[in-house]
């Protein structure tokens, strides 16, 4: 089994818990909130208490899409030495597990680290807010390494609105998403509202894709894709992963893989075989018991080849996210 996972939160999580001061605490992805000293000091990318551990995902050709989550309260300069500070913190833990993960840019590298026995970690930013408003920003994160951009969170920031409110795009962020396709970032509308959707969707020049996001049709939740947004994004060459959250499967407080197995069988009725892959949100939101961490992913594996094939499995689980960073570095 290969495994190309389009997003989670663990290196905000640990940063957090780390590197803040007393008595502070940040916002994770779906509204969990990580107040100082709630996971042990101890904890790193290697070892945790988390979703996600390296040492809990041996023997698993891996690669990770590590997201560097900006919560809302951060705009400006802020919002600038918030991602810088998580950022040195992902360096560290590439050094520290320099025999087990390799960050890679392109699918090339990907394979190259898989061959050699490590994991591979694609760096992403989820929060348009890490530029603080300045364009020049957009060359710092791709010197950084970041591949995707999520272009807001929940709020509104400087580029468009989130899912909880409802303007669009500014005058900046068109620009940045224009800038962004020069220095080959990916746009991400996961968290954008719907209104940002049919604006991106009008003026982006390249695919964009949905790294964590479901069915709406499926689930009512605002996060989650219309059948019209997925259908476009099928027909632009995009990307959806799909999300363990609970609240985005079904309103069960613990959903069994029949609710994550109705979003992946609505997204193949809508076309798309070639586009839906996977986007945890692990250590972003809370999951089924089921899917409860990391090692778990074989077992998803198995469900989803018994219930939709093993070509069907291999797409979504690897081969789909590979095969569309291939096609953007080739300029699709």
């Amino acid at each position: 089994m290969f495994l190309f996972d389009l997003h989670c939160d663990t290196i905000g999580r640990l940063h957090d818990n780390i590197c803040l001061k007393p008595g502070e605490g940040s916002f994770l992805s779906e509204g969990v909130f990580l107040t100082e000293g709630s996971l042990p000091k101890t904890d790193t990318l290697l070892h945790n208490h988390g979703h996600l551990a390296l040492d809990r995902m041996a023997g698993i050709d891996w690669c990770q899409c590590f997201a560097v989550f900006m919560p809302d309260q951060y705009r400006g300069p802020d919002a600038v030495a918030y991602f810088e500070s998580c950022y040195r913190y992902f360096q560290t833990q590439l050094a520290q597990n320099a025999g087990r993960l390799a960050q890679v840019q392109t699918v090339g590298q990907l394979k190259s680290a898989l061959s050699d026995g490590k994991a591979a970690a694609m760096l992403t930013v989820e929060g348009g807010s890490a530029l603080g408003g300045d364009l020049s920003r957009i060359g710092r994160l791709a010197e950084c390494g970041v591949r995707v951009v999520t272009l807001t969170w929940n709020g509104e920031n400087e580029l468009a609105s989130g899912s909880a409110t409802t303007h669009g795009f500014s005058g900046f962020g068109r620009e940045a998403v224009a800038e962004m396709e020069r220095a080959g970032i990916v746009a991400d509308v996961s968290h954008l509202n719907d209104r940002g959707f049919e604006e991106l969707a009008g003026f982006a020049r390249r695919p964009f894709i949905a790294t964590h996001s479901n069915a709406r049709s499926v689930q009512n939740h605002p996060r989650n894709l219309t059948d019209d947004q997925f259908r476009h994004i099928v027909s632009i060459g995009g990307l959806v992963g799909l999300n363990f959250c609970v609240r985005f499967l079904s309103n069960d407080p613990d959903p069994a893989f029949p609710r994550l197995a109705a979003h992946l069988e609505r997204f193949l009725r809508l076309g798309g075989e070639d586009v839906v892959a996977l986007g945890s949100d692990f250590d972003g939101c809370d999951v089924p018991s089921w899917l409860g961490s990391g090692e778990k992913f074989p077992d998803l594996y198995r469900e989803v080849c018994g219930g939709f094939g093993q070509g069907i499995a291999d797409k979504l689980f690897f081969t789909n996210a590979a095969d569309f960073f291939a096609r953007w570095e080739g300029g699709m």
